[in-house]
């Protein structure tokens, strides 16, 4: 049995392509006709290939294999190819799919990558079934009726728009956009879409990006954050804000921002809903005179990968989430819900499960809660769960339990909370500057700036009486002495005191207020946890600086945040805990 990902998609944004990737399953439609006819025999490269693809056509077979449809990566060797464009078609979706440059380069084929992006995107919008048994794809009765509408038709359009407010994500862009007051960043829409706190739907802070934007010293360095950095959700509300915006559902805008300098840049895009799609969100959410439109789910759309990318975790998790939205429809109170669920062989406490049920209004369901009642406004169709027992990997048990534990002792938001992940995963250390800087900005109620970038420190975070040289390290293990590392701080402290253009023309030090007396500012060194030699990091620091700082773990970095939102630990006094060490701001 295959296990596959559909409901999130990042890349593919052309309705004309993906009604051709539909009509691939349509033995009556102009694209089936040609591929038969003459793609086949003429783009896909191997013999095996043509012959096997070219059979199925001929017998006008509509359902087809995964491999049949998105193929693989192979040279003319049959081998990987060590660049993108050595290799061949072998699939009928890549000769499905042209490129732009198809007719100015001769290259009639795509990759397998962005084949399977189209074909997730037909499923995702219930054009296409899957059949998870026998890893097969077939035709649904909504994709039969895109197939057979003229392009560029009024019906093709109302079938787009149909299929559209039927999946969840888009209905809640489009509920995010309705309820406010002016447009939104992708950055506004992503800190409020899919299962926020978890890998795969990472979102950055608005305000800290456009700050970073603003502090920009290169237009490369401008256009680079403008248009590549955004965390993992802000790219999906981007794409889906996209195609909102082709079904003149939203629409898009450009932004000036003004420098200090009286200079202006171009700034991030905002988007806003338009009278058309204000009028199909309210039907689509049911009145008198109009019924709830249904929300089509599948079991694949309910997470994206466990902390360890374990398949295993993954798809306990889609069945945790498959039986919450179940059991939803015949429990209406917290306590029946977790019974329910433990009936299901599925153990979940209140705070777990209110996670879990924020987490799927995020995703796109309407859930009302209200104490101890919780009641699914939706109608949801699809959920297939498969019949087979999934035994998340122990190191995610263990996160979940840490996680949880946060959950219950703190107020703070699952964003957050996700660092608790991000600190120990390298491969997301920018996740985890622009999260950690976040954080200082939401929770601790200081200015905080992130910079990243070469010869920047990671961010400066302050207020009027004091600032911090801030420096984030995700180690899996625990981060330990690096002198390069004590060097890098050494030359960011020296940055700052002698504020010299000739020696640093970036002047990243300007993004400190103007307000800070001239002694307090400390360096601080944040990561998941600290191994023993890191002292001697610290000793080293501050021996050859003669400045004060310190570093602060993850846990710590959290209870204190909700410490300072709860008034129990005074912002101010953040400075009497810098005394180059390892700091404890709450005792546990």
């Amino acid at each position: 049995m295959a296990f596959r990902t559909f409901g999130w998609v990042q890349n593919p944004s052309d309705f004309t392509k993906l009604k051709k990737t539909v009509q691939v399953f349509d033995p009556q439609s102009k694209q089936y006709e040609e591929l038969d006819n003459h793609i086949i025999k003429n783009v896909i490269y191997f013999d095996r290939d043509k012959e096997r693809l070219q059979d199925e056509l001929d017998n006008k077979v509509s359902e087809f294999t995964y491999g049949d449809l998105v193929g693989t990566s192979h040279n003319k060797e049959g081998k990987s190819p060590k660049k993108r464009k050595e290799a061949i078609a072998n699939s009928l979706l890549q000769v499905t799919i042209l490129p732009q440059s198809a007719k100015t380069k001769g290259k009639f084929y795509t990759d397998n990558w962005t084949a399977d992006g189209f074909l997730r995107w037909a499923v995702s919008l219930n054009f296409v079934a899957y059949n998870r048994e026998k890893d097969l794809f077939k035709i649904t009765e909504l994709g039969k009726k895109l197939s057979q509408t003229n392009d560029g038709s009024a019906e093709e359009m109302e079938v787009l728009q149909d299929a559209m407010l039927s999946y969840p994500p888009a209905t809640r862009v489009l509920s995010l956009l309705a309820n406010s007051k002016h447009p939104l960043t992708k950055f506004a829409i992503g800190n409020n879409l899919g299962f926020v706190g978890e890998k795969g739907f990472t979102s950055y802070d608005e305000d800290l990006m456009i700050d970073w934007l603003k502090s920009a010293t290169t237009k490369k360095e401008h256009d680079k954050i403008k248009s590549d950095v955004e965390g993992t959700s802000d790219k999906y509300a981007r794409m889906i804000a996209g195609w909102l915006v082709k079904l003149k559902f939203v629409k898009k805008h450009t932004n000036k921002y003004e420098l200090d300098n009286g200079k202006t840049i171009t700034g991030f895009q905002t988007y806003s809903i338009t009278g058309s799609g204000l009028h199909a969100i309210k039907k689509a959410n049911g009145s008198s005179k109009n019924p709830t439109k249904s929300k089509y789910v599948l079991w694949e759309f309910l997470a994206i990968a466990g902390k360890q990318d374990s398949e295993q975790t993954r798809d306990f998790i889609r069945t945790r989430r498959a039986k919450i939205i179940l059991g939803l429809n015949n429990h209406h109170t917290i306590s029946a819900l977790i019974d329910f669920l433990s009936h299901e062989g599925i153990e979940v406490d209140e705070s777990l499960l209110n996670s879990e049920i924020k987490k799927l209004i995020s995703f796109g369901l309407r859930i009302k809660q209200n104490g101890n009642s919780i009641v699914l406004q939706d109608n949801v169709i699809g959920i297939d769960i498969p019949n087979q027992t999934f035994t998340p990997a122990e190191a995610d048990l263990n996160s979940e339990k840490i996680k949880n534990h946060y959950r219950k002792i703190t107020n703070l938001p699952e964003k957050y909370i996700e660092l608790l992940d991000i600190a120990f995963d390298h491969h997301r250390h920018q996740d985890f500057e622009i999260v950690t800087a976040g954080l200082f900005k939401d929770c601790y109620g200081l200015s905080s700036v992130h910079l990243g970038g070469q010869n920047k420190p990671d961010g400066v975070v302050f207020n009027n009486k004091f600032g911090i040289i801030l420096d984030t390290k995700a180690y899996e293990r625990g981060y330990g002495m690096h002198i390069g590392q004590i060097d890098e701080m050494c030359r960011y402290i020296d940055d700052n005191k002698k504020r010299d253009v000739v020696r640093q023309p970036n002047e990243w030090w300007k993004n400190f207020g103007d307000n800070i007396p001239k002694d307090p500012f400390y360096y601080l060194w944040v990561s998941g946890k600290f191994l023993p030699q890191f002292n001697e990091q610290l000793k080293q620091t501050h021996y050859r600086t003669s400045i004060n700082g310190g570093g602060l773990e993850v846990s710590q970095l959290l209870l204190g945040a909700d410490a300072v939102m709860k008034d129990k630990l005074d912002v101010n006094t953040l400075p009497k805990y810098m005394n180059n060490q390892v700091i404890e701001l709450v005792h546990q």
